[in-house]
């Protein structure tokens, strides 16, 4: 009886330290962006990308497309504090400036291996394997001169993950779990073209990444369930017809899925001049669904969560 007693009061006192445990601690964590546009070239702005501090280091890279390699030198990161990088999907727009990253991290202090993580691929875009062994390989890559970045006679290895991504696969998985860090991914429709949504969780904060998407999976709200932030990309208008509406959210989507998941700031990016021009009338829209703060993100703006 005294051994239940001792327990239950020792329950009592730690259940206050496991609250706050659980709670978003954001002086330590920021969401900075490297990149708030697509593939056109129209404002100066670079494609898409993201930059997840931790405790005052750049952590986690979302996304590599033109431009963000300059962004992140701008924001006074630096490569060798990184620990992974994670790819939506392997489209130009969010993948091209990767080896950019490597070259110029050849002049850093780095030391330590680089994991990346990205979907599957098909016959229109490469697995996250694929896209590293084709940039890096001896002889057949298309830089082969860096192939000792992933052949291990180099100062690190960079390493990938690739996560199986398609209608039959809509579970979420935990893809890293490591150094404080958490991550979950899932498939996303993006026409049929293999996609996915993350989600990072660290210091007890919630910053969730829709990636490009239409929404038909249905498998983000349920992702990006109470998230500190949620980044989604806003690449067309409410009339969007045709093939645009098959690779992303019509605002009236992305105000939904805001409240579906009760999230607590909504980031717009991935803007493109056909939904850049109409930001009221994609505020309307999400209006009509979600009532919490609505941000239509620049490059460099940085956000607490």
């Amino acid at each position: 009886m005294r051994l239940e007693i001792f327990l239950v009061g020792l329950a009592m006192l730690l259940a206050p330290l496991s609250l706050l445990a659980s709670q978003c601690q954001s002086d330590r964590v920021s969401l900075q962006m490297l990149g708030t546009r697509g593939p056109e070239l129209w404002d100066e702005r670079a494609s898409t990308g993201y930059l997840l501090w931790l405790d005052g280091k750049a952590r986690v890279v979302v996304d590599a497309g033109p431009g963000t390699v300059q962004n992140f030198e701008a924001s006074g990161a630096q490569y060798e504090d990184l620990f992974l990088f994670l790819f939506s999907h392997f489209h130009i727009d969010h993948s091209s400036d990767f080896p950019a990253y490597v070259k110029g991290g050849f002049f850093t202090e780095r030391r330590d291996d680089l994991l990346i993580i990205g979907p599957d691929g098909n016959e229109y875009l490469p697995s996250a394997d694929e896209f590293l062994t084709r940039l890096f390989a001896p002889r057949t890559g298309l830089y082969p001169y860096m192939s000792a970045f992933i052949d291990g006679s180099g100062a690190y290895r960079i390493r990938a993950k690739t996560v199986p991504s398609s209608y039959k696969l809509l579970d979420e998985r935990t893809v890293y779990d490591r150094n404080g860090i958490r991550v979950k991914a899932v498939s996303v429709h993006h026409a049929v073209l293999p996609a996915l949504a993350y989600r990072v969780e660290m210091a007890g904060c919630v910053i969730s990444f829709t990636g490009d998407m239409s929404g038909r999976f249905h498998t983000m709200p349920d992702l990006a369930k109470g998230s500190d932030i949620l980044v989604a990309h806003n690449a067309i208008p409410e009339d969007q017809t045709g093939a645009g509406q098959l690779l992303h959210m019509k605002p009236s989507y992305i105000g939904s899925l805001a409240a579906r998941a009760g999230v607590k700031k909504l980031v717009l990016t991935h803007l493109m001049k056909r939904s850049a021009s109409r930001k009221e009338e994609t505020l309307e829209r999400i209006r009509e669904h979600y009532q919490g703060p609505v941000v239509f993100a620049e490059d460099l703006q940085r956000f607490k969560p």
